[in-house]
């Protein structure tokens, strides 16, 4: 969950907390310039009220609740004061919704950006990297964001897989083989009954998981070894899916980009092969 939503989750937190959550909210471009203490003294609490109210928020400091609120609160209040209670509503115009469309996939990628973590993703990088194949698991929606996928690792050399059908996913979990597969599960909210048992077979067979969720507290993320955290509102009004997508799409385009790095000669090797292939298609073609 987004940190500026967390916050206005008023019935999760205490009254020294709300009164701390109003002040920042009424002043947010001062809160990077206090300290612990002198947000304390401005809310009439404690430093100690303000440290709990942060790791409430599932962060390890002020310092740490300072970066991301500040990061967030530049890109989304100022927006958020001009769209009402929903990113889009029968008041917009053609312009307006252009300008938010883009807004909301720049947060959702922002957002996903700022809870990445550097060595975990040169670790999964690596696991894709020595794979022989890469199982890539989703249902409904996601399906369509695995389907992209596996035709951008494609042009890198990785053979993916993505089977549309729910009975073709549970069998390719129970043929994978730990040594040379690495599965890959796309899911909103951490919960969906088919993925969940998937997963059971894929850690009974010790297949290496990779999750991208928003849903940190999930069953799913208890049951693989490597969780991505990818931006999502559960709303649908809220754009909850076009911010899941850009979310999960951008962390997909991340590591593409790693392994592309890292093979660059080779991939474009086999590019200089598939344009001359496809060129002289192309002047074949011409001549009918």
């Amino acid at each position: 969950m987004r940190l500026l939503k967390a916050m206005r989750e008023t019935k999760n937190f205490s009254l020294t907390e709300q009164a701390i959550i109003q002040y920042i909210f009424e002043n947010p471009r001062s809160v990077v310039d206090l300290s612990i203490r002198e947000l304390a003294e401005k809310t009439f609490t404690s430093p100690a009220a303000i440290f709990r109210f942060c790791q409430k928020l599932e962060l390890k400091g002020y310092t740490e609740f300072k970066i991301k609120f500040t990061s967030e609160a530049n890109r989304t209040l100022e927006f958020e004061k001009t769209q009402g209670e929903r990113p889009i509503t029968n008041q917009d115009t053609a312009r307006s919704i252009v300008k938010k469309m883009a807004a909301l996939e720049i947060e959702a990628i922002e957002e996903t950006k700022n809870e990445m973590d550097m060595a975990q993703l040169v670790r999964v990088s690596l696991w894709l990297d020595q794979a022989r194949q890469i199982d890539l698991y989703a249902f409904d929606e996601n399906l369509y964001i695995a389907q992209m996928t596996s035709y951008n690792f494609l042009q890198i050399g990785k053979t993916v897989v993505v089977n549309p059908a729910a009975n073709s996913q549970y069998m390719q979990a129970l043929t994978s083989e730990p040594k040379n597969h690495v599965a890959m599960l796309l899911s909103r909210t951490g919960e969906n009954k088919r993925l969940i048992d998937i997963a059971k077979i894929l850690q009974e067979k010790k297949v290496k998981m990779i999750l991208l969720t928003p849903a940190k507290d999930s069953t799913l993320v208890k049951l693989c070894d490597e969780f991505l955290y990818v931006a999502n509102t559960e709303e649908f009004l809220d754009m909850g899916g076009l911010i899941f997508s850009a979310g999960v799409r951008y962390y997909q385009d991340v590591l593409f980009g790693l392994l592309l790095s890292k093979h660059y000669e080779e991939v474009e090797n086999i590019y200089d092969c598939f344009e001359n292939i496809f060129g002289r298609l192309n002047d074949k073609w011409r001549l009918w």
